[in-house]
């Protein structure tokens, strides 16, 4: 039936969803109606109007949100997908708004986070709609804006509609994951010594955003001469080459610019990744440098949180991850930004009092924002009824599973992240070239169209 339709509809969903690709959905400045601006506004508008041409109801919820349903009644259970995306980064093999197709694969970011599974979602509502089956639950897609900064899309939405009576997000991994860690942002200040003799760093800064593992970062080091700079550039070089540190360094005068290249990924996975930042403080620390012990420090930094005191463990969702995201000098303050995943049974307030305890008292330690973990019992009733649809469609048993990602699961009473990734396939999420498989797109489809009624008829 869903296998009949999506055949039907093939060349549209693939031209709908390079369209949808191709809106470089970024943060931006706010405007009026767009809080999170115009890209974003214009990628809601898109979904907004496909699903009116097909003859669903939709609601703009004042730029932050908006939403598209199906069926009747107040009670309704809801698939909540995000259609932001983090910054595409740089050295791409297809340009990363482009939507090309290749070997089978839609290139683009944001074709598997999350606009790519956004509009399998709502390809699966019409499917529902056009086959006339009528579920006794209504079904309501719910699209933020803000998934990848601070969720104030959902905030706002849920401030003025009601909680669903559960549903689940397309954003991370089948079978389905029923514990996610909690995500908290570390920043950490540290004052620049602006007496020191030696040469010291006058301009810094690294990464976009905190979530993602830096793939550059630069800094301006003034060497007081510009003998002493050529000899910083000379040792710096062969420093990069011995440690494999993809580097770029200039003199200019009495100052020595240098620009480290790495390889990003997500900040729930930064083991994946290159973290630029952490590459360019190893260089710094290499030779006499102002603030040595500080560089010295951030060079030290792990994917475990060891170099911060705050490494741990449960058996639910496994092991605490940091990721070093952002960093920047402003006037006289250095500050780092961190993304750590912490296991169920802490707190983003303990991470605090631990990381403070630990690093040096020259450090300030601040918690920038906080989500909490995620569970859902492995019986629960939306685990129990989206098991059953997975191991249809797929022959494999459905075990529950734990990520250290933060989904909008987490938004909802009783939610769970359900696809699009399935087990082996590995996560291009916040990485270059991004991509997502049509024949995935076409079987997620069939799978949330199915998913989504069952759930209405269940809960």
């Amino acid at each position: 039936m869903f296998a009949d339709f999506v055949e039907q509809h093939r060349d549209e969903m693939v031209r709908t969803l390079q369209a949808l690709l191709q809106i470089p959905s970024v943060e931006g400045d706010a405007e009026p109606g767009a809080p999170f601006g115009a890209a974003c506004r214009d990628a809601l508008q898109f979904v907004l109007d496909l699903a009116a041409e097909h003859g669903l109801v939709t609601h703009n919820a004042d730029g932050y949100a908006g939403h598209v349903e199906y069926g009747d009644g107040d009670p309704y259970i809801a698939v909540l997908s995000h259609l932001d995306v983090v910054p595409p980064g740089n050295h791409w093999t297809y340009p990363p708004f482009g939507a090309e197709i290749h070997n089978g694969n839609v290139y683009a970011r944001g074709a598997i986070d999350d606009k790519g599974p956004a509009l399998a979602t709502l390809w699966a509502l019409i499917a529902l709609k056009e086959l006339q089956l009528r579920p006794r639950r209504k079904i309501r897609l719910i699209f933020g804006l803000d998934e990848e900064s601070g969720w104030l899309c959902m905030k706002h939405y849920f401030s003025k509609h009601p909680q669903p009576l559960g549903g689940f997000t397309p954003d991370a991994d089948f079978p389905m994951i029923h514990a996610e860690k909690g995500v908290a942002t570390l920043r950490i200040d540290t004052r620049a010594d602006t007496d020191s003799m030696n040469p010291r760093v006058i301009r810094f800064t690294g990464g976009d955003r905190v979530n993602m593992v830096p793939d550059h970062a630069m800094a301006v080091v003034d060497c007081h001469s510009e003998t002493a700079a050529q000899e910083w550039e000379q040792k710096l070089g062969k420093e990069a080459r011995a440690k494999q540190i993809d580097a770029s360094i200039s003199v200019k005068g009495d100052t020595v610019e240098i620009t480290v290249h790495g390889t990003s990924a997500h900040g729930s996975t930064p083991d994946l990744g290159k973290n630029a930042i952490i590459r360019l403080a190893a260089l710094l620390s290499s030779q006499p440098v102002a603030n040595a012990s500080m560089w010295r420090a951030i060079a030290a930094q792990d994917t475990a949180g060891r170099a911060l005191g705050i490494d741990c463990a449960d058996d639910v969702t496994g092991s605490l991850t940091s990721n070093l995201g952002r960093a920047e000098l402003s006037g006289d303050t250095f500050s780092f930004w961190f993304n750590i995943r912490y296991p169920v049974d802490v707190t983003g307030d303990e991470l605090v009092r631990r990381c403070q305890a630990y690093v040096s008292d020259k450090w300030g330690v601040h918690l920038v924002s906080n989500r909490d973990p995620l569970f859902v019992s492995p019986d629960s009733p939306v685990i129990r009824c989206l098991a059953q649809v997975y191991e249809q469609y797929t022959g494999n048993k459905a075990e529950p599973i734990a990520i250290g990602g933060a989904t909008y699961a987490r938004a909802i009473t009783n939610g769970v992240a359900f696809g699009p990734l399935f087990p082996g396939q590995p996560d291009r999420a916040h990485q270059k070239d991004e991509h997502w498989s049509l024949q995935d797109y076409f079987l997620c489809t069939q799978i949330y169209a199915h998913a989504m009624f069952e759930l209405a008829n269940t809960l």
